[in-house]
């Protein structure tokens, strides 16, 4: 009797999560704009209840890229055994407090009275914690790491790339008069791609999902390049025909490491 009451709760659990998740991912990619600003650099105003200057195109990509494709498609991906991959979860929450942390320390004015976001994000980890079933998983996780060298390898290449990109956005954003995170969150991009790339490389379960996103995250973020590349944090003509290069070439090593369908993670126990 216990058993099956154990078994019961597991259930609801589930089923919890996943109503919370695709709650949550719908939010980032509806009302956080991860959908509209993502589609900027080629329509501009679409979704959007007012249409954004023309010299914050390619900044609306990289808000889509982080809410939309990583934070969003890091929870839809979790939809479907979403026990099975704590490391989705663990990447959703260090994001945003990477995400946070940024913000904090590039626009502490901002910060100061964006006390709403920090309290809505925290409600939102706080309750994707509370309804996991295996929440001793995402940070102390009973499953090795088998480390991938070549992804590893990849994405010290990434962190060299973006590096420049990256501290360009931090003193970009320490100059803004105007209380906006657009420059910031390049830097809050760069700094979630690298802890992403580190976590595929890891090879627990869940790894080649998140390799997937962050490959699809750089050929993103290199249309948008091409789309847009004279615009304020374009990467250009030639960043962005190497973003989407790197990108296709990240997705064929994870593919080969974890093979189509994953064959190599090796699952969680029950």
């Amino acid at each position: 009797m216990k058993k099956e009451s154990g078994h019961s709760g597991g259930v609801w659990l589930r089923v919890t999560f996943r109503f919370f998740a695709f709650v949550f991912a719908a939010g980032g990619l509806v009302m956080l704009q991860g959908i509209s600003e993502g589609l900027e650099p080629w329509v501009q105003g679409v979704l959007a209840a007012s249409p954004l200057p023309d010299e914050l195109r390619f900044h609306a990509a990289v808000h889509g890229a982080l809410i939309g494709l990583l934070f969003s498609g890091s929870l839809l991906a979790m939809l479907r055994k979403p026990q099975d991959k704590p490391l989705l979860l663990r990447f959703y929450v260090v994001g945003h407090l990477l995400f946070l942390g940024t913000m904090t320390v590039t626009a502490p004015a901002l910060a100061a009275q964006s006390v709403f976001v920090y309290l809505m994000f925290g409600v939102v980890l706080a309750i994707l914690y509370a309804v996991y079933g295996k929440r001793r998983e995402l940070f102390r996780p009973s499953q090795p790491a088998v480390s991938s060298r070549l992804l590893l390898s990849l994405t010290g290449i990434a962190l060299l790339a973006l590096l420049p990109y990256c501290m360009h956005s931090v003193v970009r954003q320490l100059q803004d008069p105007e209380l906006q995170f657009r420059w910031g969150e390049g830097a809050a991009l760069s700094a979630t791609l690298l802890y992403a790339g580190y976590l595929a490389a890891t090879g627990r379960t869940g790894a080649r999902t998140l390799g997937i996103l962050v490959a699809a995250t750089y050929v993103f973020l290199g249309a948008a390049s091409l789309a847009i590349p004279n615009h304020p944090g374009s990467w250009g003509i030639w960043g962005g025909l190497a973003a989407i290069g790197y990108g296709a070439v990240y997705a064929i090593a994870v593919i080969g490491r974890f093979g189509q369908r994953g064959r190599t993670e090796q699952p969680l126990s029950a």
